[in-house]
């Protein structure tokens, strides 16, 4: 069986400074990926995988983490060409003060593009702040058990 393995997902984090939007663009390494792959009865595939990622962000406001640490959950909804039906994922991000954030994201059409994530709660020095971007699933870079993925996305801070 033909096996790709589209990892996590999740995305975005720096926060506007003075209440205005700041682009930031990242790129996430999942690793530690679990989760068995399941054939519906209609030949639609899923996978529901865990994963601890690294995260390595550019742009960032003074005083944010340019480094995090996420853990990652995500539904992966395939036909059985490995088109994506519909996959959604949850990331909840760390920097090493363990102020962080969960962040929420989906990917929308067959060819795996029209990926959008949304930040949903912040805490510490990320409280308040609200992420829209847009997402690239990439593949493994060492083994089965990893997988890549870029990000860009506008931070905003409440005012």
């Amino acid at each position: 069986m033909k096996r790709i393995n589209f990892r996590l997902f999740a995305m975005g984090i720096a926060l506007a400074l003075s209440g205005a939007a700041t682009a930031e663009t990242g790129v996430g390494y999942s690793i530690n990926v679990e989760g068995e792959q399941k054939t519906m009865a209609d030949g639609t595939f899923v996978r529901e995988t865990t994963a601890d990622d690294i995260w390595l962000l550019d742009n960032q406001p003074e005083g944010f983490a340019s480094k995090m640490v996420a853990s990652c959950s995500a539904i992966w909804v395939m036909g059985v060409d490995y088109s994506n039906k519909g996959s959604t994922f949850r990331c909840t991000a760390k920097d090493s003060d363990g102020d962080g954030y969960i962040s929420v994201g989906h990917i929308r059409e067959a060819d795996w593009t029209g990926c959008g994530i949304l930040t949903i709660a912040s805490w510490g020095k990320y409280a308040g702040a609200k992420l829209n971007g847009t997402c690239q699933v990439g593949g493994p870079f060492a083994g089965e058990d990893t997988g890549t993925y870029t990000w860009a996305g506008e931070w905003t801070l409440p005012q």
